[in-house]
């Protein structure tokens, strides 16, 4: 039963389409047919009624009263109906007395048994249905009238239904051949249909199937001769394998710069140790390689906590619908940054707007974003320079800048400036510590509210810009 089972729900999708479509068109067929047949048994039967009613009228023409009783004239009657012919073309004929004594039997009831008859007591006209000698026969009763409208006799007409039931017997097996054949034929072009209709999407899965982490950049087909959904759908994958391989290749440029950066301060510790336990030493050196021991454990501890931030930046943070004054965090982190600038002669000003500047991002994020900004714009600035902030709107956007008078950068480093782990192979940069990551956990905040950040430079040593542009909100929190 499992294994009966099992195979069941292993059809393909174009044979399900295809029994499915064949099922529904066979009860429609059914439903169809059923009714046409009853339309032509009901119509086939009242033209059998209607032409044992013919014979009927026919057969007054020869029947007449005769001393208070009914007569037929024979002869007259032979030229009216055929009154001897058996079996289901013959029409069969007596004539009764209205006590109901037969008065006459037309020839061919001679060889056939006898038939029972029914003669009305009282109703002028009786329609009867029966067996006879094993076929159906129909019989009509019609009343003989005499003088005064007095009764005085009945005519019995019977005609065989054999031929009538044949025929629909017959009709029936060929509609029942009829509704097969159609489900059969439809079944089978549904099957074709559905195969050339789906045959895309074997090619997808077989080409799905090559694909795997060892070859990049491979992408589905999406030329199958017609735009339909498939093709959205091959589109649709090839966009996401395209997210995939820039995410797997931005992962493994980031486990291979987090490996070198740690790797050195670790090395360099080693070292350390194994120079210190070669062979005793006094107290004063062991305490010069504890002070270098923990300057590389603090650069280790930065560079774990700055991996923590960017992690969370790329993975948990959420745009939602957080709001806050960007003019208010920019003013509060300027003042955060106050001392350290003055403790390095460095000027800070703001300017722009002074009325509030509300933004479409949480509050301790977009700090987190321009601590990031202001601490290397005071820490690449030499003593005597300046480092203005600015805030101010344009449209619905509103634009944060963060201008320094410091190291600024060419070209070439202004196209990895928000690559992980960089920093510029320049004196005044090595100067300074960090782990090269602050502007890249800058980057992966703002991306995640849809803002952008964007970093220019005339070059070395003359300075840079780094302007913010994110989302405006009013204060109910729709697009300014």
């Amino acid at each position: 039963m499992k294994r009966e089972t099992s195979r069941a729900l292993r059809l393909s999708i174009s044979t399900r389409l295809a029994l499915w479509y064949g099922l529904g068109l066979l009860i429609l067929l059914s439903l169809f047919v059923a009714f046409l047949y009853a339309g032509l048994h009901l119509s086939l039967h009242d033209e059998f009624e209607r032409q044992l009613e013919a014979d009927e009228s026919r057969l007054m023409q020869a029947v007449r009263t005769v001393d208070g009783g009914p007569e037929l004239d024979v002869e007259l009657a032979l030229r009216a109906v055929a009154l001897k012919t058996d079996g289901a073309a013959g029409t069969y004929v007596r004539l009764f007395s209205a006590g109901g004594t037969m008065l006459f039997e037309s020839e061919n009831f001679a060889r056939r048994s006898e038939l029972l008859a029914s003669v009305p007591n009282g109703e002028p006209l009786l329609m009867v249905s029966r067996a006879w000698d094993g076929a159906p026969a129909r019989t009509r009763y019609l009343a003989l009238r005499g003088d005064a409208n007095r009764i005085v006799g009945w005519l019995e007409t019977t005609r065989l239904e054999s031929n009538l039931h044949n025929e629909l017997h017959r009709i029936r097996w060929l509609l029942a051949l009829g509704i097969l054949a159609g489900a059969f034929i439809a079944i089978a072009s549904g099957y074709g249909m559905a195969r050339r209709a789906l045959r895309p999407v074997a090619t997808i899965t077989a080409a799905a199937r090559r694909i795997h982490a060892e070859t990049p950049g491979q992408r589905l087909p999406t030329g199958f001769g017609v735009q339909d959904e498939l093709s959205d759908l091959a589109t649709t994958l090839n966009d996401l394998l395209a997210r995939l391989d820039t995410s797997f290749e931005r992962e493994r440029r980031f486990r291979a710069d987090a490996a070198h950066e740690m790797f050195t301060p670790i090395s360099a510790m080693r070292s350390e140790l194994e120079v210190a336990v070669r062979k005793p030493r006094d107290a004063a050196y062991y305490v010069e390689v504890m002070t270098t021991m923990q300057g590389h454990v603090e650069r280790l501890s930065r560079i774990v906590d700055d991996l923590l931030r960017l992690s969370r930046a790329e993975a948990t943070l959420s745009g939602g619908d957080a709001r806050c004054d960007a003019r208010e965090v920019l003013v509060s982190v300027a003042n955060r940054f106050r001392t350290p600038a003055q403790s390095r002669h460095v000027a800070m000003s703001i300017d722009g707007r002074r009325d509030p500047l509300p933004v479409r991002m949480d509050g301790s994020h977009l700090e987190a974003v321009l601590e990031n900004l202001v601490d290397n714009a005071v820490k690449y600035t030499p003593p005597g320079g300046t480092v203005h902030l600015t805030a101010d709107a344009d449209g619905d956007l509103v634009i944060l800048r963060v201008t320094d008078t410091g190291a600024g950068f060419d070209a070439d480093d202004g196209s990895h400036l928000f690559d992980r782990f960089y920093r510029a192979d320049t004196a005044a940069v090595h100067s300074v510590r960090g782990s090269g990551l602050g502007l890249s956990i800058a980057k992966a905040i703002v991306d995640v509210y849809d803002g952008a950040i964007e970093a220019a430079s005339e070059g070395r040593d003359r300075g840079s810009c780094f302007e913010v542009r994110l989302k405006g909100a009013d204060a109910s929190g729709a697009g300014l």
